[in-house]
C-alpha cells in the first residue's frame, strides 16, 4: 500500500487516472480522453487567470485605486489601461463588439512586435554570430579539439549548409518557373542542396522530439504501474 499522506495519495491517484485517460487516445477518440483534455484546458485557463490577477491586474490597477481613491484614475498610467479594459469588455456583446477592436488590435500588434523582435535579437542574430564563429579555428578548436583535415571538413559542411539554405529561401521557385525567370543553374543546384540540408535538420529535430516523447511515455507508464502496484500491495 502506498504510504502517503491523504492529500498526496489523492493527488497521486488522480494523476494516474488522468494519465490513463490521456493514454486511452491510443485506442481512438473517446469520452475519457475528452474529459481529461477539458480538465487540462480548464486548469490551464484558471491558472492563467489567477496569475494575471495576482501578477498584473491587482498590483498594477486595483491596488493603486484602493490606495489613492478614485482621484488616482486621473493619472494616465491608470485611466488608459482601465479604458482599454472597459472597451475590451464590449467584445462580450455582438452589438458593441466593434468598440472593442482597438484593444484587440493593440494586443495583436504588441504581441507581433515582441515576437518578431525576440526572434531577431534572440534567434537570428545569435545564430548568425555562432555560425560565423564556428568558421574560426581559434574559437572552436579549444572547445572541440578539432584540428587539421577534420576541422576543415566541418567548416566546409557548415559553410555549404548555410549558403545552400540561404539560396533555397532566396531562389526557390514553383515547378516550371526556372526557365521563365532565367534562374541560374548554379543557384538552382544550391537551392536544391539547401532543401536537402533543411530536410536533414527537420529529420534530426523530429528524431529528437520523438525520442523525448518516448522517454516521457515510458516515465508515465512506469508511474502508472508503480501506483497500481502500490495500491494492490497489502499494507
Amino acid at each position: 500500500m502506498l504510504q502517503l499522506p491523504l492529500p498526496e495519495l489523492i493527488g497521486t491517484i488522480a494523476a494516474a487516472l488522468l494519465t490513463i485517460m490521456v493514454l486511452s487516445y491510443l485506442a481512438g477518440d473517446n469520452p475519457m480522453f475528452r474529459v481529461a483534455v477539458h480538465i487540462f484546458v480548464g486548469v490551464a485557463a484558471g491558472y492563467a487567470g489567477a496569475a494575471a490577477w495576482h501578477g498584473v491586474l491587482r498590483p498594477a490597477l486595483v491596488e493603486p485605486v484602493r490606495a489613492g481613491g478614485l482621484a488616482s484614475l486621473a493619472s494616465p498610467q491608470l485611466i488608459v489601461p482601465w479604458l482599454l479594459i472597459l472597451m475590451l469588455m464590449f467584445k462580450v456583446f455582438p452589438g458593441t463588439a466593434r468598440a472593442g477592436s482597438l484593444p484587440i488590435a493593440m494586443m495583436v500588434g504588441v504581441a507581433a512586435a515582441v515576437t518578431v523582435g525576440g526572434a531577431i535579437t534572440g534567434t537570428v542574430v545569435p545564430q548568425a554570430l555562432t555560425a560565423a564563429q564556428s568558421l574560426s579555428p581559434a574559437e572552436v578548436s579549444p572547445l572541440t579539439g578539432e584540428t587539421g583535415l577534420e576541422r576543415s571538413l566541418n567548416v566546409a559542411i557548415v559553410l555549404a549548409g548555410t549558403v545552400a539554405t540561404l539560396f533555397y529561401f532566396r531562389f526557390s521557385t514553383f515547378p516550371g518557373e526556372g526557365a521563365s525567370t532565367g534562374l541560374p543553374r548554379v543557384a538552382a543546384i544550391l537551392a536544391s542542396a539547401g532543401q536537402g540540408f533543411i530536410a536533414l535538420t527537420y529529420g534530426a529535430m523530429f528524431a529528437g522530439a520523438l525520442s523525448a516523447a518516448l522517454v516521457v511515455l515510458a516515465e508515465r507508464v512506469q508511474f502508472v504501474w508503480g501506483v497500481i502496484a502500490g495500491l494492490l500491495t497489502p499494507g
